[in-house]
Formats: structure tokens, sequence, C-alpha cells
């Protein structure tokens, strides 16, 4: 995307959130009170560098923390959001429908915003809201998919945003995505994006965290307790221990998502039967696949079947589609469906969607 399309329109109708770029004679500090903006100045040079910033939380008190809210979690991707997603989960805020990935992202809100689908994001924060006082999500590069008006739609919203050093960021995305032609324009794709999302940030009004995922790193237990002052969570003994244990860098299961041993995708659900295809990096042997509902195993197949349009691609001879016959499953639109290998270790590209989202099921 070539700019962030609230950016445009922020720019163009709203003088209020005009900004110079960031490093031409402004400061974050610009957005609070001087007096404030001093004070902070005088903490960061009194006390040690956690990495953690707060934005537009002066004044607030017990009872604000205490009602509900929505926590968002974001930043560029590859900067560490899922690590932070997994820390706020371990702390006991529900963040939806993960099923299990390791980008820890909930499935149907990733899909609604991905796809620009507003109501149906709507839809999703109304079922959240009622069912949960406080609740969470994570969306990486939230700044492409929504203006910062729309953040409005959130009961009370909260931005906890990740920022970690741009190489780092650079090439992890430069080898998770095949696009890029070099790492020079993932840098240059990283520092754009981190560009946009402090706009995002500055013409937003809600309270906002931002994180050193490097510092987060050094300082875990501090970084914890400053994620739970910011949300109003009390942190137990146990809560403590399950968030330590969310802290992982270079968590296997995300080097796998992205580095997989295994290639495939959930193509679609026809007429009653689930289609894809799945096959092991430099094997022709087939694989044994799972189909979940709603998290539990339903049914176990051989991804053996032919088919002319992998043999075309060069997946082998083409012999590693699957197809999984759910006319029999007691499933409803909401359920949700997912392709595994037998042994846990790769899930489908394409898995983790509402059955009702496949037209023509």
């Amino acid at each position: 995307m070539e700019a962030a399309a609230w950016m445009i329109l922020g720019r163009s109708n709203s003088p209020s959130t005009e900004t110079a770029p960031l490093g031409e004679n402004t400061n974050l500090a610009d957005t609070a009170t001087q007096p404030a903006a001093a004070a902070d100045r005088r903490d960061a040079g009194e006390h040690l560098n956690l990495g953690m910033v707060t934005l537009r939380t002066t004044g607030e008190d017990c009872a604000t923390l205490q009602a509900p809210m929505t926590l968002i979690v974001s930043g560029v991707g590859r900067s560490g959001t899922s690590m932070v997603a997994k820390v706020l989960a371990s702390l006991g805020v529900p963040m939806g429908r993960t099923n299990g990935l390791a980008v820890f992202e909930d499935q149907e809100f990733a899909a609604a915003l991905f796809e620009f689908d507003y109501n149906r994001t709507r839809q999703l924060i109304g079922a959240h809201d009622s069912q949960h006082q406080r609740w969470g999500f994570k969306f990486a590069s939230i700044q492409n998919h929504i203006f910062p008006p729309q953040l409005e739609y959130f009961r009370n919203p909260r931005l906890i945003v990740v920022m970690r050093d741009v190489i780092a960021t650079a090439s992890r995305s430069y080898a998770s995505d095949p696009e890029m032609k070099d790492i020079e324009e993932a840098l240059l794709n990283v520092t754009k994006q981190t560009h946009d999302m402090m706009h995002f940030i500055r013409c937003a009004t809600c309270p906002t965290l931002l994180v050193s995922y490097e510092k987060f790193i050094a300082f875990p237990d501090k970084a914890i307790d400053q994620i739970a002052a910011f949300c109003g969570i009390t942190i137990t003994a146990e809560t403590r221990r399950e968030a330590r244990r969310a802290i992982e860098p270079n968590n296997p299961k995300y080097i796998e998502l992205f580095h997989p041993s295994h290639r495939g995708n959930f193509d679609s659900v026809k007429e009653g039967v689930v289609i894809g295809w799945c096959a092991l990096n430099g094997s022709d042997e087939p694989v044994e696949v799972e189909l979940l509902a709603d998290g539990a195993v339903k049914a176990i197949a051989k991804a053996d079947v032919y088919r002319a349009d992998l043999l075309a691609a060069g997946i082998g001879m083409g012999c590693h589609g699957f197809r999984f016959d759910i006319a029999g499953l007691d499933a409803s639109e909401d359920t949700i469906l997912q392709v595994r290998t037998a042994d846990g270790s790769h899930i489908v590209f394409g898995s983790g969607r509402r059955l009702g989202d496949f037209p023509g099921r």
C-alpha cells in the first residue's frame, strides 16, 4: 500500500491531524501538555530505560482501569506482536479464536479486517462485548486496515503497539515474504510502515502503550508489570509464571509457520466436502492430515488425491490432494474448520475459517 488511506483523508479533512513527518521539528510529546512532557523526560533520565512509553493516560484512576475495555495489540508485521498477545492471554485476557496458530491472531477478526469487512468487524465486536468485560485481539499493521476514528467501534479501546529493531524486523520479513526482492526493499518497507504506524498513533485519541520488543526480552518481569498496569490487571504468582513462559524469542512454531516443512492450501468447502492439498517439502510421499472442527479432531485421511493443477504447478506427481466429507458433521455456520498434518506440526494455509464463510458449502 503506497500510503495509509486514513492519512490522506485525515490530512485533507482535519487540520487538527496535520503533522510534519517525524524527525522534522516534531516530537511525540507534542500530543501532551508541556509540563507532562517535561515530567516524562525527567523520569526517562532518572530511571532505568525499560523501553515502554504510555500516551494519553494522564489522570486515569482505578475506576477507569476496571471499566469494560478492548485491548488492541498491533505493530509492524514481524515485530513481536504475537509474543505480546500471548502474554496478555496468559494474564487472563480473552484474545479470541487463535486456533493454536503461532501468529496468535483471532482468525475471524483477522479475516474481517484483512478484507475491510467493517460490518462483520462490528458484529464480532458486539459478540465479544457481550461475553467479556475485558478482551483483546492482535492484528499487525492495523494502520493499513482501519482509520483512527474507527477505533471508536471498540468499547474503551487501548492500543498496545510493539516496535522492534528495524534490521531484525526487516530480516524476518524478507525471510518469510517471497515477494520481497531483496533486504533493502524489506528495510524500506519496514521503515515506511513504522512511519505510518506513528501517524496512526498520533491521530488516535485512545490510551496507548508503546513497547520495545528488545527491552521486553531484556526485562521480562518489568515489562509484564507495565502491561498489567496499563490494562488494569492484577498479577498472581501463577499468571506471572504463565506470562514469562509466553516470552519465547525465536519461537519454533512461529519459525515453522513462515519456513514450513510442508506446503498446502485449504481450498474450499463445496457441497459438504472440504477440499485442499498438503505435501512435505522435498518428498513425493503422501502425508496424513486431520480435519478439526472448533479444535476437535473429526477425521483423518491421506493427502494422496491426484490433481492435475498440482502436477502442472510442479507439486510432485500431483498426488497430494485431500477431501473430507462433512455432510454428517454436527456443525453450524460459526464452526471453525482447520486441517493440519497428523503429527500436529503444520497447519495447512487457509485453515481457521468459519464454515459459513464458504459459498456453495
